[in-house]
């Protein structure tokens, strides 16, 4: 298994964004140190759920500190760039971090972030389809090209300059939770990013989609990569570590407001709402606990296609101490018994005998999800 962190710098009490910021870079090179692969960033805007409104410019900041890990965004929403704009951008950051960069993508799922730059929920599929046509024509393309779609238009011959330094572009991840993004990945050859949210069954059955999408585009179905977004928080006891649980319900409970746009002057009202999953079903959905606990609950997670642990640790305004502690034991204990893991050589095989689920059956085998950051 691999591991990284994941980023959004929420930021409950309106802290000093400088000091936040930098509190998440220290955490990321303690990481490094410790043997992690990887950091994820996320794109949000105009309000404290999370502070990271120019993912590609912190990404280059990160990559300039570091020396080993990857970076990427988890995710770039496709639907408010300008796609030109962004395919510049991209190449100039991967050559500048030296090829470490992963571009994450989404189609984004919060419309009073999308609102803010004249950008629609309702019409974000058909601008993300086309503007990673985009992005995919300019990373590889030599010679001049046009675009005419709905919603992105080229009409002058263009060259992007320079191109990525990895070839032919960045290794792609594309956050999402639906049949719909399993069959993309399927088909762009994109590392899928899902979440721990969806609960053992729903991961299990975007697993599968993911295997039914490969063999439907006559695709090889082994050591296949699935990325998981998880909720972590490692203490020395079990007791320890929930007492973090608070922060965990901030995140979920300002992602509700936000969907609800319940936002006055940046901050969103995190307040409890109704259907909200009880303590129990909550905690059952985070990872959280001693090493010994936290490293059997990701095994069960292996054990279903994930490989790539996403850990979504700066959460809810949790205390820095506390955030390095839980690195810590994550780099000590946790990585070095997980090294080893992967999904069983059987898996893929048993997913193809079932028959594969429709996106609203997919939907419901992850009812009842909690915090997550990523479009379906």
């Amino acid at each position: 298994m691999q591991f990284g962190l994941f980023y959004e710098w929420p930021n409950p009490t309106l802290r000093n964004w400088k000091i936040l910021f930098e509190e998440g870079m220290e955490q990321i090179q303690y990481s490094e140190a410790l043997g992690f692969d990887y950091c994820l960033i996320a794109e949000h805007h105009f309000t404290n759920y999370g502070n990271s409104p120019a993912p590609l410019m912190q990404a280059l900041y990160i990559g300039q500190r570091t020396r080993r890990i990857k970076i990427g965004t988890a995710a770039v929403i496709l639907p408010v760039w300008q796609p030109l704009r962004l395919a510049e951008e991209i190449a100039v950051l991967d050559n500048l971090i030296d090829g470490r960069f992963m571009a994450g993508i989404g189609r984004g799922y919060q419309g009073y972030e999308m609102a803010g730059f004249g950008s629609d929920v309702d019409v974000s599929r058909g601008r993300f389809q086309e503007t990673l046509d985009v992005l995919i024509k300019a990373w590889t393309s030599d010679e001049a090209f046009t675009y005419e779609g709905e919603y992105v238009n080229i009409p002058n011959p263009i060259t992007v300059f320079p191109k990525p330094l990895q070839k032919p572009y960045p290794p792609m991840w594309l956050a999402g939770t639906s049949v719909d993004s399993m069959n993309l990945a399927a088909k762009m050859d994109m590392l899928p990013l899902s979440s721990s949210q969806m609960g053992y069954d729903g991961v299990r059955a975007q697993f599968g989609s993911l295997v039914h999408a490969r063999a439907a585009y006559g695709k090889p179905i082994d050591n296949l990569s699935f990325g998981l977004q998880c909720i972590t928080h490692v203490a020395p006891t079990d007791e320890e570590a929930f007492e973090a649980l608070k922060y965990a319900r901030w995140q979920n409970r300002a992602q509700r407001g936000l969907n609800r746009h319940d936002v006055v002057n940046g901050q969103v009202n995190a307040i409890p709402y109704e259907g909200e999953l009880d303590d129990e079903a909550f905690r059952d959905r985070l990872f959280f606990g001693s090493p010994e606990t936290v490293i059997e609950k990701f095994k069960k997670f292996s054990d279903v296609g994930a490989t790539h642990i996403s850990n979504w640790m700066m959460f809810g305004g949790i205390e820095h101490e506390k955030l390095m502690r839980s690195i810590r034991l994550m780099g000590e204990e946790v990585l070095p018994a997980l090294r080893d893991a992967h999904p069983p050589a059987d898996l893929t095989a048993k997913l193809l005998e079932e028959q594969p689920l429709s996106n609203e059956e997919l939907q419901n085998a992850g009812a009842a999800r909690a915090p997550r950051d990523m479009a379906t």
